[in-house]
């Protein structure tokens, strides 16, 4: 399904956290983000803009603020030859196929178009599209873009599908997945499941995979972080009733805190630093052992602009891993990017690390 998001009125397009709402509500209820456009309510070429996008597109998102909303309302009624009238408290053309308040469905040429008034500081309305989601996602562990490519191309063949490859990390291939018509998506992912047994990850954000799997085994993991303030607590946080299996952990950003709260020693800090293997190794077990959980991740680094070295540029970011039983994997990244982008890689390479290092999570 070729589907698009307009935004429209600057009140939108300059707040940022509603924006990241509304897009992640969205990208719920389609399955995938799909393409964004942004145009200004006084934009005397909005009508043409939308009478050609509902040539080349089977569904089209319209997010409007207040003061933008009725005009589009007018705007869509005059395109598609009708009249409008007060439905739900709302103005809608006389004609739309479905509505709630504050957002309406109509046809026009060959797209469905929801229009919905956005206010933020407030929940959005409903989305009214049919949707049918014919694209699935999944993840390839320990292997590269075109080594997967290589690989499922012949598979996508046999079952009619097409798919897309990127490179999420060195060694984590994300895919997506589309059926052509009489494609067989289930097939290929069936096939592409034992071409990669223990490989495949068959979920469309690896820290929801890693929170379920955590759920279905009744095990609990903790975090002790520097570099990346809490990012890897965060995003598992995120994910619904993961708090059966986290507790809680620790930002221990300064070196006084690593060493009285998680008992990383003077010496490891003095003789080998902050950011090190020695330190993350001690990091973990701290965490473990202070959580009282299952496994436990750490995480220390340079995430930058400043604070690098010759022996230890920007982007050098140390990981460890444990479980209950002291096992501990560590790695050493050498990371580009600014400094989010250093953060949310690290916190990737976490996860990844973690199922790389404990193969059962994957079964």
């Amino acid at each position: 399904m070729k589907h698009i998001i307009l935004i429209v009125g600057e009140e939108l397009q300059i707040n940022k956290p509603f924006l990241d709402y509304v897009f992640r509500k969205y990208e719920n209820y389609f399955g995938e983000l799909g393409m964004i456009s942004y145009a200004g309510g006084g934009d005397k070429e909005l009508p043409f803009y939308i009478e050609n996008i509902s040539k080349n597109y089977e569904c089209i998102t319209i997010i409007a603020n207040d003061s933008n909303f009725y005009t589009l309302s007018k705007i869509l009624a005059t395109l598609s030859v009708d009249t409008i009238e007060l439905k739900e408290d709302t103005l809608i053309p006389s004609r739309a196929i479905n509505y709630a308040k504050n957002s309406f469905l109509l046809t026009l040429n060959t797209a469905s178009i929801n229009l919905i008034k956005a206010t933020p500081t407030k929940e959005l309305p409903s989305f009214l599209q049919n949707t049918k989601q014919d694209s699935k996602f999944f993840h390839i562990l320990g292997v590269d873009k075109e080594s997967a490519k290589i690989l499922l191309e012949p598979l996508s063949t046999t079952y009619n599908v097409n798919i897309s490859l990127t490179e999420l990390l060195h060694g984590l291939t994300y895919a997506k997945v589309s059926a052509n018509r009489y494609g067989q998506i289930d097939g290929f992912l069936e096939s592409a499941s034992n071409l990669f047994t223990g490989k495949m990850i068959n979920e469309k954000d690896i820290v929801v995979f890693v929170a379920k799997k955590l759920i279905q085994k009744n095990l609990k993991i903790t975090f002790a972080e520097s570099c990346t303030s809490g990012l890897c607590a965060a995003k598992l946080g995120s994910v619904s009733g993961v708090s059966s299996v986290f507790d809680g952990s620790v930002v221990t950003y300064a070196n006084s805190i690593k060493h009285s709260w998680i008992d990383v020693s003077d010496e490891v800090l003095q003789n080998f630093g902050a950011v090190s293997d020695e330190c993350v190794r001690q990091m973990v077990l701290g965490a473990i052992k202070l959580c009282s959980c299952d496994f436990a991740i750490a995480i220390s680094g340079i995430a930058g602009p400043d604070g690098g070295s010759e022996q230890k540029p920007v982007g050098t970011v140390y990981i460890a891993v444990t479980n209950k039983n002291g096992e501990i994997y560590t790695q050493r990244l050498s990371l580009s990017g600014d400094r989010d982008y250093i953060r949310e890689q690290s916190a990737l390479h976490a996860y990844t690390l973690l199922l790389r290092s404990y193969p059962s999570l994957l079964e």
